[in-house]
């Protein structure tokens, strides 16, 4: 389950970003033997620093604007949304979000009470922002239809409207699939891989070393994935600061789709 994700206003925020809710192969081996394409593939993050081989067997369970094609929905689909909980505000604020991608992607989010809904919203399941990637939802053993897809843990009635469309937006783009754009193969990031551990392990989010590997150190191998060249700009892109990266450069606070981002999805889901 996600660790919290939350906008950083200051140089004093805590520094927390999503992780991808993981479904284990032991829930859907069928789709497991497509997965096993996509090989997780760590490449050198920074000069005279090695970390564990990764070995080429294993099948990713993690995933992190690239999208991952077992997880993609059939084009043209309309995905059911309901709300497990909430207020009329923060519905009407998440909904108002979520349909951003519509103009772009050939996908349509209806928001419904049916009982059968495929992305099911809670804003209280835990403190954290997640996400179910793609077609995962649909895994009753690992998202049994009472419980929820997809949490915002903490958008409030009156959080910044910036703040819902950069959540919303992003995690919505899980639910259709794509991972984090820090993790893409084209990601050039350098990384200093002793801050990167040091942010990591301390409060809020006490990551041991191989969830730091995993969640943000490691990229996927090309094999598998659609991607496009490294998006600074990109919804699926967090805010590290400066200190994270040996020429510390920030990434970018993004709060709305790149260019890249609108044209990437429009491609994976065409519409006609």
């Amino acid at each position: 389950m996600c660790k919290a994700e939350e906008y950083i206003e200051d140089d004093q925020s805590p520094l927390r970003i999503c992780i991808d809710r993981i479904i284990p192969v032991q829930y859907n081996p069928a789709r497991s033997v497509a997965l096993r394409a996509i090989r997780q593939n760590f490449d050198t993050i920074a000069e005279n620093i090695s970390l564990p081989e990764l070995h080429s067997s294993g099948i990713v369970e993690r995933f992190s604007a690239a999208i991952i094609e077992p997880k993609k929905w059939e084009n043209g689909r309309t995905l059911k949304c309901r709300f497990l909980d909430g207020s009329n505000i923060q519905r009407n604020r998440v909904e108002d979000k979520a349909h951003i991608w519509e103009q772009y992607a050939n996908i349509k989010f209806e928001f419904t009470d049916a009982l059968d809904a495929e992305i099911r919203i809670s804003f209280s399941a835990d403190p954290g922002s997640w996400s179910a990637v793609g077609n995962d939802c649909l895994v009753e053993q690992y998202f049994p239809k009472f419980q929820p897809t997809m949490n915002f843990g903490w958008l409030r009635d009156g959080t910044d409207d910036t703040e819902y469309e950069r959540v919303v937006v992003h995690e919505f783009g899980h639910a259709l699939g794509l991972i984090h754009e820090h993790q893409s193969p084209s990601e050039s990031l350098k990384w200093n891989a002793d801050a990167v551990y040091a942010q990591f392990q301390g409060p809020p989010n006490f990551w041991t070393k191989d969830d730091i590997d995993h969640n943000i150190l490691e990229k996927y191998s090309p094999e598998g994935l659609k991607f496009t060249p490294f998006d600074p700009d990109s919804i699926m892109l967090y805010m590290f600061p400066g200190d994270l990266f040996l020429d510390h450069k920030p990434t970018k606070n993004n709060i709305h789709l790149s260019a890249q981002d609108e044209a990437f999805i429009k491609s994976m889901y065409p519409k006609p």
